[in-house]
Protein backbone atom coordinates (compact mmCIF):
# COMPACT_ATOMS: atom_id res chain seq x y z
CA UNK A 1 0.00 0.00 0.00
CA UNK A 2 1.17 3.40 -0.81
CA UNK A 3 1.42 5.79 2.14
CA UNK A 4 0.21 9.24 1.17
CA UNK A 5 0.72 12.38 3.29
CA UNK A 6 -1.98 15.07 3.42
CA UNK A 7 -0.82 18.53 2.43
CA UNK A 8 -1.85 21.33 4.78
CA UNK A 9 -4.29 23.96 3.49
CA UNK A 10 -2.82 27.42 3.09
CA UNK A 11 -5.18 30.23 4.18
CA UNK A 12 -5.60 32.99 1.66
CA UNK A 13 -4.80 36.44 2.95
CA UNK A 14 -7.89 38.77 2.97
CA UNK A 15 -8.00 41.40 0.34
CA UNK A 16 -7.86 44.60 2.53
CA UNK A 17 -7.99 47.90 0.81
CA UNK A 18 -7.64 51.35 2.45
CA UNK A 19 -10.69 53.68 2.43
CA UNK A 20 -11.06 55.53 -0.76
CA UNK A 21 -10.77 59.28 -1.09
CA UNK A 22 -14.55 59.91 -1.14
CA UNK A 23 -14.77 58.32 2.32
CA UNK A 24 -12.25 60.78 3.77
CA UNK A 25 -13.87 63.65 1.98
CA UNK A 26 -17.35 62.74 3.23
CA UNK A 27 -16.11 62.28 6.78
CA UNK A 28 -14.39 65.65 6.66
CA UNK A 29 -17.48 67.34 5.29
CA UNK A 30 -19.66 65.71 7.95
CA UNK A 31 -17.31 66.87 10.72
CA UNK A 32 -17.20 70.41 9.37
CA UNK A 33 -20.97 70.58 9.04
CA UNK A 34 -21.46 69.25 12.57
CA UNK A 35 -18.96 71.71 13.98
CA UNK A 36 -20.55 74.51 11.96
CA UNK A 37 -24.02 73.71 13.22
CA UNK A 38 -22.73 73.56 16.77
CA UNK A 39 -20.98 76.90 16.27
CA UNK A 40 -24.10 78.49 14.78
CA UNK A 41 -26.00 77.46 17.89
CA UNK A 42 -23.93 80.01 19.82
CA UNK A 43 -25.40 82.95 17.91
CA UNK A 44 -27.95 85.16 19.66
CA UNK A 45 -29.70 88.48 19.00
CA UNK A 46 -30.12 91.46 21.33
CA UNK A 47 -32.95 93.87 20.50
CA UNK A 48 -33.05 97.58 21.44
CA UNK A 49 -33.70 98.23 25.15
CA UNK A 50 -32.80 94.64 26.04
CA UNK A 51 -29.99 93.10 28.04
CA UNK A 52 -28.94 89.45 27.81
CA UNK A 53 -26.99 87.71 30.56
CA UNK A 54 -24.86 84.72 29.50
CA UNK A 55 -24.14 82.05 32.10
CA UNK A 56 -21.93 78.98 31.69
CA UNK A 57 -22.48 76.23 34.21
CA UNK A 58 -24.22 78.66 36.55
CA UNK A 59 -21.59 81.39 36.42
CA UNK A 60 -22.14 84.78 34.79
CA UNK A 61 -19.64 85.02 31.92
CA UNK A 62 -20.98 87.87 29.80
CA UNK A 63 -23.55 90.67 29.83
CA UNK A 64 -24.60 92.10 26.47
CA UNK A 65 -26.82 95.17 25.91
CA UNK A 66 -25.62 96.31 22.47
CA UNK A 67 -28.34 95.67 19.86
CA UNK A 68 -27.42 93.23 17.10
CA UNK A 69 -26.20 89.67 16.58
CA UNK A 70 -23.59 88.22 18.93
CA UNK A 71 -21.93 84.90 19.63
CA UNK A 72 -20.99 83.02 22.76
CA UNK A 73 -19.87 79.42 23.34
CA UNK A 74 -22.90 77.16 23.35
CA UNK A 75 -21.66 74.36 25.62
CA UNK A 76 -23.17 74.63 29.11
CA UNK A 77 -24.72 78.01 28.31
CA UNK A 78 -27.84 79.49 29.90
CA UNK A 79 -29.31 82.80 28.66
CA UNK A 80 -31.34 85.27 30.73
CA UNK A 81 -33.07 88.11 28.86
CA UNK A 82 -34.62 91.22 30.44
CA UNK A 83 -36.11 94.40 28.97
CA UNK A 84 -34.76 97.81 30.00
CA UNK A 85 -37.67 99.77 28.46
CA UNK A 86 -39.99 101.91 30.60
CA UNK A 87 -42.76 99.88 32.23
CA UNK A 88 -46.10 101.39 33.29
CA UNK A 89 -48.02 99.74 36.12
CA UNK A 90 -51.32 100.74 37.70
CA UNK A 91 -51.04 100.26 41.45
CA UNK A 92 -54.42 98.71 42.41
CA UNK A 93 -56.87 100.84 44.38
CA UNK A 94 -56.53 100.21 48.11
CA UNK A 95 -58.15 101.50 51.29
CA UNK A 96 -55.98 103.77 53.44
CA UNK A 97 -56.82 105.57 56.68
CA UNK A 98 -55.63 109.18 56.52
CA UNK A 99 -54.14 111.18 59.37
CA UNK A 100 -57.64 112.11 60.63
CA UNK A 101 -58.80 108.51 60.71
CA UNK A 102 -60.96 108.85 57.59
CA UNK A 103 -60.85 105.82 55.24
CA UNK A 104 -60.06 106.78 51.65
CA UNK A 105 -59.50 104.86 48.43
CA UNK A 106 -56.30 105.63 46.54
CA UNK A 107 -54.43 104.27 43.51
CA UNK A 108 -51.44 105.42 41.45
CA UNK A 109 -49.67 104.96 38.13
CA UNK A 110 -46.06 103.82 38.46
CA UNK A 111 -43.47 104.12 35.69
CA UNK A 112 -40.14 102.34 36.21
CA UNK A 113 -37.30 100.74 34.27
CA UNK A 114 -34.54 98.18 34.85
CA UNK A 115 -31.16 99.92 35.13
CA UNK A 116 -29.02 97.07 36.50
CA UNK A 117 -29.77 93.81 34.70
CA UNK A 118 -27.45 91.73 36.88
CA UNK A 119 -29.24 92.71 40.10
CA UNK A 120 -32.68 92.40 38.52
CA UNK A 121 -32.07 88.89 37.16
CA UNK A 122 -29.71 87.28 39.67
CA UNK A 123 -30.51 88.99 42.99
CA UNK A 124 -34.34 89.04 42.79
CA UNK A 125 -36.60 86.10 42.02
CA UNK A 126 -39.16 88.21 40.11
CA UNK A 127 -38.14 91.85 39.79
CA UNK A 128 -41.46 93.10 38.40
CA UNK A 129 -43.52 91.47 41.11
CA UNK A 130 -41.09 92.85 43.71
CA UNK A 131 -41.28 96.45 42.42
CA UNK A 132 -45.06 96.39 42.12
CA UNK A 133 -45.53 95.04 45.65
CA UNK A 134 -43.15 97.65 47.07
CA UNK A 135 -45.03 100.38 45.17
CA UNK A 136 -48.32 99.44 46.86
CA UNK A 137 -46.64 99.48 50.28
CA UNK A 138 -44.91 102.84 49.70
CA UNK A 139 -48.16 104.43 48.48
CA UNK A 140 -50.11 103.25 51.53
CA UNK A 141 -47.42 104.34 53.99
CA UNK A 142 -47.07 107.83 52.49
CA UNK A 143 -50.78 108.57 52.01
CA UNK A 144 -51.53 107.67 55.65
CA UNK A 145 -49.44 110.70 56.76
CA UNK A 146 -51.80 113.21 55.11
CA UNK A 147 -55.45 114.17 55.34
CA UNK A 148 -57.83 113.87 52.43
CA UNK A 149 -57.86 117.64 51.90
CA UNK A 150 -54.05 117.81 51.94
CA UNK A 151 -53.82 115.02 49.39
CA UNK A 152 -56.16 116.92 47.09
CA UNK A 153 -54.07 120.11 47.33
CA UNK A 154 -50.53 118.77 47.82
CA UNK A 155 -50.50 115.86 45.39
CA UNK A 156 -47.08 116.73 43.91
CA UNK A 157 -45.12 116.49 47.23
CA UNK A 158 -46.95 113.26 48.06
CA UNK A 159 -45.99 111.74 44.70
CA UNK A 160 -42.34 112.74 45.22
CA UNK A 161 -42.30 111.15 48.67
CA UNK A 162 -43.77 107.92 47.33
CA UNK A 163 -41.15 107.82 44.54
CA UNK A 164 -38.29 108.51 46.98
CA UNK A 165 -39.44 105.82 49.41
CA UNK A 166 -39.95 103.32 46.61
CA UNK A 167 -36.54 104.05 45.04
CA UNK A 168 -34.81 103.15 48.30
CA UNK A 169 -36.48 99.73 48.12
CA UNK A 170 -35.77 99.25 44.40
CA UNK A 171 -32.02 99.93 44.56
CA UNK A 172 -31.31 96.34 45.58
CA UNK A 173 -33.41 95.12 42.64
CA UNK A 174 -31.63 97.18 39.98
CA UNK A 175 -34.79 99.17 39.15
CA UNK A 176 -35.19 102.92 38.69
CA UNK A 177 -38.43 104.73 39.56
CA UNK A 178 -39.28 107.21 36.78
CA UNK A 179 -42.50 108.67 38.21
CA UNK A 180 -45.43 108.04 40.53
CA UNK A 181 -48.77 109.76 39.83
CA UNK A 182 -51.90 109.55 41.95
CA UNK A 183 -54.68 108.17 39.77
CA UNK A 184 -57.73 107.85 42.06
CA UNK A 185 -58.43 109.60 45.35
CA UNK A 186 -61.91 109.21 46.87
CA UNK A 187 -63.59 108.61 50.17
CA UNK A 188 -64.32 104.99 51.05
CA UNK A 189 -67.84 103.88 49.98
CA UNK A 190 -69.10 103.50 53.56
CA UNK A 191 -68.53 107.20 54.37
CA UNK A 192 -68.74 108.77 50.92
CA UNK A 193 -72.34 109.96 51.38
CA UNK A 194 -71.69 111.50 54.80
CA UNK A 195 -68.53 113.27 53.63
CA UNK A 196 -70.39 114.58 50.59
CA UNK A 197 -72.97 116.20 52.88
CA UNK A 198 -70.17 117.68 54.95
CA UNK A 199 -68.56 119.16 51.85
CA UNK A 200 -71.90 120.56 50.71
CA UNK A 201 -72.48 122.14 54.10
CA UNK A 202 -69.01 123.70 54.11
CA UNK A 203 -69.54 125.04 50.61
CA UNK A 204 -72.93 126.50 51.63
CA UNK A 205 -71.39 128.26 54.64
CA UNK A 206 -68.65 129.73 52.48
CA UNK A 207 -71.22 130.91 49.95
CA UNK A 208 -73.32 132.51 52.71
CA UNK A 209 -70.31 134.30 54.14
CA UNK A 210 -69.50 135.66 50.70
CA UNK A 211 -73.09 136.85 50.17
CA UNK A 212 -73.25 138.55 53.58
CA UNK A 213 -69.94 140.28 53.04
CA UNK A 214 -71.09 141.55 49.65
CA UNK A 215 -74.46 142.68 51.05
CA UNK A 216 -72.79 144.69 53.81
CA UNK A 217 -70.57 146.42 51.28
CA UNK A 218 -73.60 147.21 49.12
CA UNK A 219 -75.52 148.69 52.08
CA UNK A 220 -72.63 150.85 53.23
CA UNK A 221 -72.02 152.06 49.70
CA UNK A 222 -75.72 152.89 49.21
CA UNK A 223 -75.88 155.01 52.39
CA UNK A 224 -72.68 156.86 51.46
CA UNK A 225 -73.95 157.57 47.96
CA UNK A 226 -77.29 158.91 49.26
CA UNK A 227 -75.55 161.21 51.72
CA UNK A 228 -73.11 162.35 49.06
CA UNK A 229 -76.09 163.26 46.84
CA UNK A 230 -77.33 165.69 49.50
CA UNK A 231 -79.93 163.59 51.29
CA UNK A 232 -80.14 163.94 55.04
CA UNK A 233 -80.69 160.56 56.59
CA UNK A 234 -81.63 159.93 60.18
CA UNK A 235 -80.34 156.87 61.98
CA UNK A 236 -83.73 155.20 61.61
CA UNK A 237 -83.66 155.86 57.84
CA UNK A 238 -80.21 154.28 57.58
CA UNK A 239 -81.38 151.24 59.55
CA UNK A 240 -84.44 150.88 57.30
CA UNK A 241 -82.34 151.12 54.12
CA UNK A 242 -79.77 148.62 55.38
CA UNK A 243 -82.50 146.20 56.52
CA UNK A 244 -84.30 146.32 53.19
CA UNK A 245 -81.10 145.89 51.16
CA UNK A 246 -79.93 142.99 53.30
CA UNK A 247 -83.30 141.32 52.91
CA UNK A 248 -83.19 141.70 49.14
CA UNK A 249 -79.56 140.68 48.67
CA UNK A 250 -79.42 137.83 51.19
CA UNK A 251 -82.87 136.43 50.58
CA UNK A 252 -83.18 133.22 48.58
CA UNK A 253 -86.47 134.27 46.98
CA UNK A 254 -87.13 137.22 44.73
CA UNK A 255 -88.19 140.35 46.63
CA UNK A 256 -91.76 141.59 46.13
CA UNK A 257 -92.20 145.37 46.40
CA UNK A 258 -94.70 146.57 49.01
CA UNK A 259 -96.37 150.00 48.63
CA UNK A 260 -97.85 151.58 51.71
CA UNK A 261 -101.16 153.25 50.89
CA UNK A 262 -102.68 155.54 53.51
CA UNK A 263 -106.34 155.10 54.24
CA UNK A 264 -108.65 158.05 53.17
CA UNK A 265 -109.21 160.60 55.85
CA UNK A 266 -106.25 159.44 57.93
Amino acid sequence: MTDTKSTPLVEKEPDIKPPSTPVYVGDTILGVVTAGLWTLGGLYVVNPRETRLILHFGKLTHLESTPGMHWAPNFGRDDRLISTADISFLVPEQKVVDTHGVPIMVSAVLVYRICDAQKAVLDIDNVHRYVQAQAAAALKLTVSKYSYEELKVESAPVQEQVATLLQAKCDIAGAEVVSVTLAELNYAPEIAQAMLKKQQAAALVQARELVVEGACNICMDAVKRLEAAGMTLEQADKVRIVTNLLTVVCGEENASPVISVAAPGS
